[in-house]
């Protein structure tokens, strides 16, 4: 059995006076890692699915790195559409780690070690080019990595920001989703079969779970502020001041259960 926490979206400023629409940014992550840290169980490990920083900075992920390194596991990180992949290896430590794709081609895309021994756990990077928007894309080259790794006799987990299909929000679904995500989530139940036990992302600031072709699919809200996510919005709303969100995932020998803490700040 793994527990693992899962969190996403921080969105640390160069400082910590950096509010993202009214909220305070490092004061609700530090109110995150102390919820973390006051849960009656220490955790395998923990994934953070991206936007570690607003902006890429230097100074934002040597805060984010003062911050988060107080939490009391290994911590592995994928990339968010506001990350930078050079920064953020080298400001931030991550657990056990195996690249599966070369450091040179500045995508993070790796396999979780350690603790998850028992399990093939990927974090795959689904960042495009800024000027492109905040969708993503899963490139071939790792989603052939990915496939090629799977061992076919393991449980697979695999982490990335950018959820993978529609979740019925028109916004939403029109912007922030991976482009290419109903192909990849169909070559991984392809070639790991029934040993799929889920896929997890961020970036919609809102919490989600989909079960999609026997797949689940569950995302994790942010700490620093929620979109809205109504089926008909054309724009997106920002919702600032609310509870301090994280998820806890079991991973046992016959199920994967995610619960979802919502905690208040203050």
């Amino acid at each position: 059995m793994l527990e693992v926490i899962h969190i996403s979206d921080t969105h640390f400023g160069p400082d910590r006076s950096l509010d993202i629409r009214g909220a305070n940014a490092c004061a609700r992550s530090e109110a995150l890692v102390s919820e973390i840290l006051n849960l009656p169980f220490v955790p395998d490990f923990i994934v953070h699915t991206g936007d570690v920083v607003n902006d890429p900075d230097s100074g934002a992920y040597q805060l984010a790195a003062e911050v988060l390194s107080q939490l009391p596991a290994p911590v592995y990180y994928a990339t968010g559409n506001h990350d930078d992949v050079p920064m953020m290896r080298a400001a931030l430590d991550f657990g056990e780690m195996g690249l599966i794709v070369p450091e040179e081609k500045e995508q993070l895309c790796y396999r979780i070690g350690g603790a998850a021994g028992e399990m093939d756990f990927f974090v795959v990077d689904g960042k495009v080019p800024p000027g492109e928007g905040p969708h993503g894309f899963v490139s071939e080259n790792q989603m052939e990595a990915v496939i090629n790794a799977i061992s076919g006799e393991k449980p697979v987990a695999v982490f990335l920001h950018y959820p993978l299909t529609p979740i019925g929000s028109t916004w939403i679904d029109q912007h922030l989703l991976v482009k290419n995500g109903r192909d990849f989530q169909d070559r991984l139940a392809e070639k790991a079969g029934s040993h799929l036990r889920g896929i997890f992302s961020g970036h919609l600031h809102r919490g989600l779970q989909i079960y999609r072709n026997g797949v689940l699919q569950s995302g994790v809200s942010s700490p620093a502020c929620e979109f809205t996510a109504g089926p008909t919005d054309q724009s997106c709303d920002f919702l600032p001041g609310g509870p301090i969100p994280f998820n806890h995932i079991t991973f046992s020998k016959d199920a994967t259960t995610v619960k979802s803490y919502s905690l208040p700040f203050g």
